[in-house]
């Protein structure tokens, strides 16, 4: 007669002898803690990444970027109230920007009351070579001019400082673009 060997128990599961699959579940137990950090590290990491183009505003006047770089200018308007923003002439040197197109978002508001929310325009753009450039951005509040075509034609003074909240004369903003 051949001496009885013990079962060979681990807590928690059943061995081979038992009739488990105790190599898999040991397995699954020693990956799944590194898998969760994995995870976590990635999440974390995936907030790192790129949001976007770097956005300037009305008081960004000097901005410098790298070559290749995307970036926005962003400023304050309600097109539903009139208030327009214009790339004007003369244009950036395009061997050193380009302008890649114009868009606006409107924020809140009463939806039935048209101009109760606030918004914005950007002009997306794209830094080319090494070099210096300027923007030029016109700003029509409320209507007193629709194109920068038109505000060329009468006399706009330059911008100093951000637009205010209470009505305007039209202004031309200079943004000078240094690219690296």
């Amino acid at each position: 007669m051949r001496p009885m060997q013990p079962k060979q128990l681990t807590v928690g599961m059943r061995s081979r002898s038992a009739g488990t699959r105790s190599t898999g579940m040991r397995s699954a137990l020693r990956t799944a803690p590194a898998l969760a950090a994995l995870a976590a590290l990635l999440l974390v990491l995936g907030g790192c990444g790129d949001s976007g183009p770097t956005a300037y505003g009305p008081g960004d006047r000097a901005i410098t970027v790298d070559a290749g770089e995307k970036f926005t200018l962003e400023v304050p308007a309600n097109p539903a109230l009139g208030q327009n923003w214009y790339l004007a002439s003369p244009h950036p040197d395009k061997g050193v920007v380009t302008c890649q197109g114009r868009r606006e978002e409107e924020d809140g508001g009463d939806e039935d009351v048209v101009g109760s929310g606030g918004g914005a325009q950007f002009f997306d753009l794209t830094a080319r070579a090494h070099g210096k450039t300027t923007v030029k951005l016109l700003f029509c509040p409320y209507g007193r001019c629709h194109s920068a075509d038109e505000a060329a034609a009468g006399r706009v003074p330059t911008a100093t400082a951000p637009p205010k909240d209470s009505d305007q004369e039209a202004a031309v903003y200079l943004y000078t673009i240094t690219v690296r």
